[in-house]
């Protein structure tokens, strides 16, 4: 049977304008953002890779190197060139802190679908207050950590922190499967788009597909 709420709208369709709202969550505990030319402040705490959309993109998620410099330059670069790009993978390489891509806009959006969730300041906070304890489970779709339990954090807001479980819980499956093959490509093509790039960037897409040699794993 055909999933009814099924869609193929990328993450960047309809996505929000203007700086984060939750910036100032960033900012007050020690957290620098990387700048539309990839400047960051190599002396903060963690460092941030804002992120726009409404689609898969967890809320908070803990990225390597390779992943923040493909998601900036899917959501923020100006220009987007390899020699940019390569000098911020080089200095978010050196950062011994965490590197993180926070959401602004909604998870399993548009609005109107079920279970959307806005990523408010308050959920940003409550992941960032809190960033020594939480628990990261690795995202078996895209790879990067994901917020599995926050100290002080419970459902409904928790489970926002996990767009898999999201739309599962939601009866979207069908449709988050489609949306990750998506947003694979898409991110695997906007690398490919900036000649010259370091390889590791473009290998963070995770696309093509490999072929697992015909094992099932988790």
């Amino acid at each position: 049977m055909a999933d009814p709420y099924a869609t193929r709208s990328p993450d960047l369709n309809g996505r929000p304008e203007g700086p984060p709202p939750w910036e100032p969550e960033v900012s007050g505990r020690g957290g620098a953002l990387v700048g539309l030319d990839g400047g960051f402040d190599s002396e903060a705490d963690f460092v941030v890779v804002p992120c726009r959309g409404i689609g898969t993109l967890a809320p908070v998620a803990l990225v390597e190197p390779a992943t923040a410099v493909l998601l900036w330059l899917e959501h923020c670069a100006s220009p987007c060139d390899a020699a940019t790009a390569n000098a911020l993978l080089a200095a978010l390489t050196a950062v011994d802190r965490p590197i993180l891509a926070i959401k602004q806009g909604a998870v399993a959006g548009p609005a109107d679908r079920p279970g959307c969730a806005e990523v408010r300041p308050a959920l940003v906070g409550a992941v960032l207050g809190a960033l020594p304890d939480v628990r990261w489970e690795r995202d078996p779709d895209f790879g990067y950590r994901v917020a599995a339990a926050v100290p002080g954090l419970a459902d409904p807001e928790a489970r926002a922190l996990m767009p898999r479980l999201l739309y599962a819980d939601n009866d979207r499956v069908y449709e988050h499967a489609g949306l990750v093959a998506d947003k694979k490509r898409e991110r695997h093509a906007v690398a490919t788009a900036v000649p010259g790039l370091d390889p590791r960037v473009l290998a963070a897409a995770g696309w093509p597909p490999v072929a697992t040699g015909g094992e099932w794993r988790e």
